[in-house]
Formats: structure tokens, sequence, C-alpha cells
């Protein structure tokens, strides 16, 4: 149910001095409405009409380039830098200062590789989206009136207005000229075909002529009887649009709108206010996201030389420990330990025990202390000596300590005694 307004654009009315408006001419319809109502009016009066319609320009003729190209490749990046070279010779202008846009393949066309193309001046391409962009009409395409022309190769078609005339001799091959040079022109064209015909080239010489002229122009009616070829003359009322629209599908198939002119849709122009911010929202993202991967990582390897660290003194609290588990538990019961072993009042402690055996151990220089580890009212002292007469003359002053239970047990080694006495407290 979609509806649809198409316009007709005339460039050489921009500044003429008759002041004919360049976009005068338009005409809609609708799939519920299958009359077409034709009109004319200025640039700003088709701003209310074009709300929710798919709207269409028609360039005249004289402003493009139409070919049917014979490129082999299908592949449309390759045909686009194929093509500009291929019109080269075609064109009053030079290719960077042209916009090339490639049509679909007609289907059931002889020759596969025949390319549709359309060309035109990218100012005024760029000029025209820019006056419809002013007053807020979005165009759907943009493509020239002799695209909305029925033609096949075997049938030609020829429209004449009141200052211009277009043959078209296919799908995608059309021609432009002034009304006064109809004749000549179209007579050219036919001899051309006629000499590819004998030749026995693939274009072909059309069987009839569709003549399309307006109502009541005497003259065009006479324009084509000298030609010995069949013409089939069709009448429009008012404006060459009223046959244009009749071939609304043939416009979207070769439109103008394609690569950097491409129209963007009400929902990217919607979005288009925000995507600065979601860029920014994106990379700050980014940002936090990479900073908070260094954080854990520095806080990873800070955990890991803190572990170090605790296991370390650990290590030195209690000496021999194998099992780094429980460490917070077994250094609290270690300290409960050694706080009831200095208990003043109980004699059996770990102060009590050392007091009484220090002096024996500190003046004695034969022997050499290892460790001393403090369990349940007892310490073993590990040492070791050159001989076991060093180990037992120190025991022996050990056992004459008042109050001490003393118990030796010894290794002989090579060139040393290795040896661990137990020193309680009795009592």
């Amino acid at each position: 149910m979609s509806e649809f307004l198409v316009i007709h654009y005339k460039p050489e009315h921009d500044n003429a001095t008759d002041k004919k408006p360049a976009f005068q001419y338009w005409a809609m319809g609708g799939d519920l409405h299958p009359s077409i109502t034709l009109g004319h009016g200025s640039l700003e009066e088709l701003k209310a009409i074009s709300r929710g319609k798919k709207v269409s320009v028609l360039i005249d003729a004289h402003y493009t380039t139409v070919e049917s190209l014979n490129i082999p490749s299908k592949n449309r990046s390759k045909q686009l830098q194929a093509i500009p070279y291929a019109m080269e010779d075609n064109l009053a202008e030079d290719i960077e200062e042209t916009h090339f846009a490639v049509g679909k393949f007609t289907s059931g066309q002889a020759d596969e590789n025949k390319v549709p193309v359309i060309a035109i001046k990218r100012h005024l391409l760029e000029h025209v989206i820019d006056i419809f962009n002013q007053q807020q009409i979005h165009l759907e395409s943009v493509t020239a009136d002799s695209v909305a022309l029925p033609a096949t190769s075997n049938q030609w078609s020829v429209l004449i207005d009141e200052d211009s005339a277009l043959i078209k001799t296919g799908n995608a091959q059309a021609h432009s000229c002034d009304r006064e040079n109809l004749c000549v022109i179209l007579q050219a064209l036919l001899d051309t075909h006629a000499e590819n015909d004998n030749n026995k080239h693939e274009i072909i010489t059309p069987d009839s002529i569709t003549f399309f002229y307006k109502e009541g122009d005497t003259e065009a009616e006479t324009m084509l009887n000298e030609f010995d070829i069949e013409i089939k003359p069709q009448c429009y009322k008012n404006h060459a649009l009223e046959i244009f629209v009749q071939n609304l599908n043939d416009v979207q198939s070769l439109n103008l709108l394609q690569g950097e002119f491409t129209p963007k849709r009400e929902g990217d122009l919607w979005l288009q206010p925000w995507k600065a911010a979601a860029t920014i929202a994106a990379v700050w993202l980014v940002l936090q996201l990479g900073y908070s991967s260094m954080q854990a990582i520095q806080l990873e390897e800070k955990n890991l030389a803190l572990t170090k660290l605790i296991e370390g003194e650990f290590k030195r609290a209690i000496p021999g420990v194998k099992k780094m588990t429980n460490m917070q538990k077994r250094v609290e019961r270690r300290l409960d330990e050694l706080k009831s072993g200095g208990s003043g009042a109980n004699t059996s402690g770990f102060l009590q025990i050392l007091s009484k055996v220090s002096p024996a151990l500190r003046d004695n220089d034969k022997i050499d202390i290892k460790a001393a580890i403090y369990r349940n009212n007892y310490i073993d002292v590990d040492l070791t000596a050159k001989s076991l007469q060093d180990i037992e003359t120190i025991k022996n002053k050990l056992v004459a300590i008042p109050g001490i239970k003393t118990v030796l047990s010894t290794t002989v080694e090579k060139d040393k005694v290795k040896g661990r006495l137990r020193l309680e407290a009795k009592g």
C-alpha cells in the first residue's frame, strides 16, 4: 500500500529567462489509487505533498549518459573499476568529475555480459540532493527520464515535448537531442543499426517505433511520416510524466543513488546524534576494562609475593614444618604453648627450664647448638660436637642441675657426633 511521487527535473530551467521552474511538473499515485494525479508547483509546495511517499526524481536525459556496456565480470567492484574507462570516450567531462551507477541485469537478455550503466556530473547530482534535503524531502531514487521510457531492441521509442526529444533503442540505450534535430539523429541511428545488421553484428534494426507526443501538437503528428518503418503514435494529454510513471520499476533498476550517494534511512538519521556518544562510551568501557585487568594482575602479583613472605615467616616460627596449611591456627596454637610455658607460677615452663640450663650450654665451646624446640614442658636441643666425650661432658653438667631431667641420644658420623638433649622440668 505504498504511494509514490515522481518529479521531472530540467536543470536548464534553473537559470532560464522565461522563469520556468525546474521542478514544475510532478505526478503521484499509489497501490490504492490506480489513477495518476499530475500537477505543477514550486519545490516548497512539494514538501507537504511528499510526506509518506516514495519520491523519485527523473532528470532530463540531456544531462545523463545511459549505456549498455560489455563487461565480462559480474563482480560489482570490478565492474565499477572498469566502467569509467569503458565510457570515457562517450563523456564530455573527465571521469574524475563523473558519478557512475550500475543497473540490474535484465532477465532473459541475450548477452549476460551487458551491464546497464548511467553516468552524471557529480556536482549536478550533489546539487539535486542538496536542494531536496533543504526541503526535508528524502529521495528514493534519482535517474534519467529516458530510463522510464519503454523500449526493446525490436521496438524503439521516441518521445518529444515542446523543446527536446528522446530516442530509446533498447533496455539501457538512450539518446537525447533537440526537437529540431530529432529526424536527423533518428535516421543516423537507423542507418548505423542497418549497417551492423548487414555485417552480422548483434545490433538489431527495430521492427517498429512507438512515438509519444503531446495531444494537439500538429507539427509532431507528421514529423516521422517520411521514415520507412512502422510508426505507432501515442499521445499524452499534458506532460511526458504521464508516460514515465507507467514504468517506475525501470526507474528503480538504474538508480543513481549508489555508493557515496546511497540515501540514509530515517532510522539512520535518528541514530546519527547518538553515534558519537556510543563511540565515546565504547572507548571508555574498553579503557575501564583494560585498567581493571591491569589492577587485577598487579594485585595477583602482590598476593603471590605476600604469600611467599608469610610462608617464610611461618617456617621461621615453626622450624621443620612441611605443609603450609592452616598456618594461622598453627601459629596461634604455638603462641598459646609459649604463653603457657612463660608463666612465672609454672616451674615447668620454657623460661624456667631455659634459665637453669643456659649457663651450662653457654660456657661450653666444644659443642655447636643447631636448634632448640619447646614442646609440652620440655626442650629438645639439637647439637653437634667433634667427639662423643664432648657431648657426654655437657650432659653430665646438665644432669647436675637440680629440677632438670636430662635424656641424651647420639649419632656418630665420620668427623662429628650429633646429639639431641631432651631437658624436662622435674616435679
